[in-house]
């Protein structure tokens, strides 16, 4: 990471401006310049040193972990982490892409119980440029994107734990009304509550240099358009600020002083409307995107970015991964970990005890249940249905059931957790692993193994198959994600010429022939995102020498043959993906901490279904409330995405 130096002169007023209104707002903007004028070498300093060592280990137990002593020791009172949330949705599909508004409440107060604090700007700045002090436990939150319903679906969670967080919008949004983004009248209202600051992401979230997955040259989208096609890339495209405009042989076809105004005039309108708007700009800059090693990918772009970021903003969230912040790093370098929808509150919190070596404490949930299990690896909670196993960073969960024993017996399950990671149930085991059988879900496979020894596959079959895939041929998927691009531009641009341009080009397209699956093409195989979820339901019947399970209700395996009958225990596991190849994540996200998901567990006898020999299920009454709030959601939901 290249070290970022702040201008030898005075800092602008945007870089101490405090964002929080009271009555000593002007006194105290006076007495910091002044301070800052006399310690001006000391503020250099303090944000021009390089980033700091962040190890990824740490250990837990169920309730309180003892962590790496970094965070009690060397960083006590002298580090904060930072938290970005995408924004919040009171949805609960598993496709969604951002965070569940009752998880980000459940998550806000585990913070809270373990002691966090949240922050203000002000604080970040007087503990950089002053050297000032923080809370022990000091917490910075940031809601990014700004939706327009996150505010309403948040407020009640941060003021009941008495947290603030920085809301940060796009600038291009606030004079649009109709949109499902914050628009100025409702920023200007939300920057009087006492819980919310006011930060941005930039003046608009839009595309460069876009290349799909068969290299075709896309160009420049902006955001509605990419969520019409991003289906159909990897993640060979840039943000707007990050490079040149290149044409499809990747060549610049901008100057560099075009580049340089290009860049300029998006933070000079983004000064403008947010003046307009709040009667000042921001001082918090979230930078699209993050950890490019300096202020883009491009060095040229980089110094055009700093430029503009030091002269307007106090500070830059430039990095992501991490949550912790010391003062070995730089104002305009600062690392928040976006929370992703599909963390638990564990997980969320097992990655801030890697990142911090703070003693944290887990959550359980329904104590009573939790007696019935071992915690051998990682942690669990148990949650009225679920089993969510959290793996440690890197490392496995697992948890085994007391203290009976079984040989025989009929399971069904459903496992919730994301596609690429290890969900696992073994079978006549011992807490060890030294024995028995493990059926597993892996990377949208389902294996079963002899653990014995140095572990024998008995059966392995892909998932996408056994449903019916492969269903089209790469070359229909390459002329699909064509079409998507010309219908997206023809519902979203604003530039008719362009419109008219796609609009033969998808005439062209739609008649165009291309090889299909039936007729000899190349079979599409889907590569999974790390961050996908899905939901498959599992029977396992296992009489004697013969296992027989079912997917989705419909047999997968039968009859096959397993070793002797032998008496043993059930044993859950979670395993984070390591295999040796890059797993594919559009987004980047780097996670090496997963949750398997264990819904609706049922044991029964096989001689007789009518007895269960263990059942973790809501009751009658708690089916019903689950299934009229999930509806309710879902109307919700439904009118807000469509109207």
């Amino acid at each position: 990471m290249s070290e970022h130096k702040t201008p030898e002169s005075k800092p602008t007023r945007a870089q101490i401006r405090l964002q929080r209104s009271n009555r000593y707002k002007v006194l105290r903007t006076i007495v910091q310049v002044a301070v800052l004028v006399a310690l001006v070498a000391f503020a250099i300093i303090s944000i021009i040193h390089s980033n700091p060592t962040q190890s990824r280990t740490g250990t837990s137990t169920q309730t309180t972990a003892a962590g790496t002593g970094k965070g009690t020791a060397q960083y006590e009172g002298k580090s904060f982490v930072a938290l970005s949330y995408p924004g919040l949705t009171k949805s609960t599909s598993l496709e969604s892409r951002i965070v569940n508004q009752a998880l980000f409440e459940e998550q806000l107060d585990a913070l809270k119980a373990n002691g966090y604090v949240t922050i203000t700007q002000d604080d970040i700045i007087n503990f950089y440029l002053y050297y000032g002090s923080l809370p022990d436990k000091a917490l910075f939150l940031i809601i990014e994107d700004g939706l327009i319903d996150t505010p309403t679906l948040a407020q009640s969670a941060l003021e009941k734990n008495q947290y603030i967080a920085t809301l940060c919008t796009y600038a291009n949004n606030l004079a649009n009304t109709d949109s499902k983004f914050i628009n100025a009248k409702l920023l200007l209202a939300l920057s009087k509550l006492n819980c919310w600051e006011m930060g941005t992401d930039g003046y608009r979230l839009a595309y460069i240099n876009i290349f799909d997955r068969y290299n075709n040259f896309f160009g420049q989208l902006n955001a509605e358009e990419f969520v019409k096609i991003r289906q159909y890339l990897w993640r060979d495209y840039n943000h707007y600020l990050m490079d040149f405009i290149r044409d499809q042989d990747r060549l610049r076809v901008e100057t560099e002083a075009e580049l340089q105004t290009r860049i300029k005039t998006d933070y000079d309108t983004l000064r403008s409307d947010y003046t307009a708007a709040l009667g000042y700009v921001p001082s918090l800059y979230v930078l699209m995107h993050s950890n490019t090693g300096a202020f883009a990918t491009d060095g040229i772009a980089s110094e055009a970015n700093r430029q503009s970021i030091m002269n307007l903003f106090a500070m830059n969230f430039n990095r992501e991964g991490t949550c912790l912040n010391t003062l070995d790093s730089s104002i305009y370098d600062l690392s928040r970990l976006q929370v992703q929808s599909y963390f638990s509150t564990n997980h969320l919190l097992m990655r801030m005890q890697d990142d911090t070596g703070e003693a944290t404490q887990f959550l359980t949930g329904d104590e009573e249940e939790s007696h019935h299990w071992y915690l051998d690896d990682g942690v669990a909670q148990y949650k009225g249905n679920q089993i969510i196993l959290t793996s440690e960073p890197a490392g496995r969960g697992q948890i085994t059931l007391n203290p009976r024993l079984f040989s025989d017996l009929d399971m069904t399950v459903s496992l919730q957790g994301n596609l690429v990671g290890r969900q696992s149930i073994a079978l006549r085991t011992d807490r060890n692993w030294e024995h028995g059988l493990e059926v597993a879900l892996e990377d949208n496979w389902l294996e079963v193994w002899d653990m014995s020894g140095d572990g024998q596959e008995l059966f392995r079959r892909n998932l996408f198959e056994f449903d019916g895939g492969p269903y089209i041929s790469t070359q229909e998927d390459e002329r699909n994600g064509l079409i998507a691009l010309q219908n997206a531009i023809i519902q979203f641009d604003t530039d008719p010429d362009r419109v008219t341009k796609v609009q033969d080009m998808l005439a062209k397209l739609q008649t165009m022939p291309v090889l299909m699956l039936a007729d000899g093409g190349t079979p599409y195989y889907p590569v999974n995102d790390t961050s996908e979820r899905a939901s498959r339901k599992l029977r396992i019947r296992l009489v004697g020498e013969r296992m027989s399970i079912w997917v989705d209700d419909k047999p997968i395996v039968d009859q096959l043959k397993v070793p002797g009958v032998q008496l043993g225990a059930i044993s859950l596991g979670a395993k984070v993906f390591q295999n040796n190849d890059e797993r594919y994540t559009q987004h980047n996200i780097f996670d090496d901490v997963y949750d398997a998901v264990f819904t609706d567990l049922v044991i029964s006898d096989t001689q007789n279904p009518d007895t269960v020999l263990y059942d973790y299920r809501l009751t009658p009454d708690q089916t019903i409330n689950s299934v009229l709030t999930g509806w309710f959601n879902a109307v919700v939901n439904f009118f807000v995405d469509h109207f």
